[in-house]
């Protein structure tokens, strides 16, 4: 199956749809961050520039395709909400596959576009948090830096170098 990684603004009908399975996945589940925060974010998105990284406060997400099918999405942000870490940037962020979709390496897809497109940008090096997935990331070259809470929840934050 041949992915390609859109630019929300260019597919702003699906942010309802991506929303919908952040909401689901994430909805209330992490501290400081409510379903408004969400809506936000997927809103304030499209109004991004995706032709530079520019970095502060950026928020770039990008809408998966299969054709005119929304398979999945994922993010590129300047911050993550895991303040002992804001040094660290960027980050990867709200990555979805749709639920009906996963286990089909549509994931691995996603992420090497995103990763792809970080280097088009001059990023070198990205990060991510995860609850779960730490073997999925580990897989594809991501190393972790240290294990974590964020709120209740133990997680594991990882970065990779794009350069290598």
């Amino acid at each position: 199956m041949e992915i390609s990684l859109v630019p929300i603004r260019e597919s702003p009908k699906d942010a309802a749809l991506v929303l919908s399975w952040a909401l689901a996945l994430w909805g209330d589940h992490f501290p400081n961050y409510s379903p408004q925060d969400w809506t936000d974010f997927y809103t304030n998105s499209v109004r991004a520039n995706y032709q530079s990284w520019e970095g502060e406060g950026q928020e770039l997400v990008f809408i998966a395709k299969h054709g005119t099918e929304t398979v999945g999405t994922i993010s590129l942000v300047d911050f993550d909400e895991l303040e002992e870490f804001r040094h660290l940037k960027p980050w990867i962020a709200a990555f979805i596959v749709n639920p009906e979709l996963r286990g089909e390496g549509i994931g691995t897809q996603i992420l090497t576009l995103l990763e792809e497109k970080a280097l088009s940008l001059g990023i070198r090096v990205l990060h991510l948090w995860t609850e779960d997935q730490s073997a999925f990331y580990n897989k594809r070259g991501y190393q972790p830096l240290v294990s974590s809470k964020l709120g209740n929840l133990d997680i594991d934050v990882m970065q990779k170098d794009l350069s290598h």
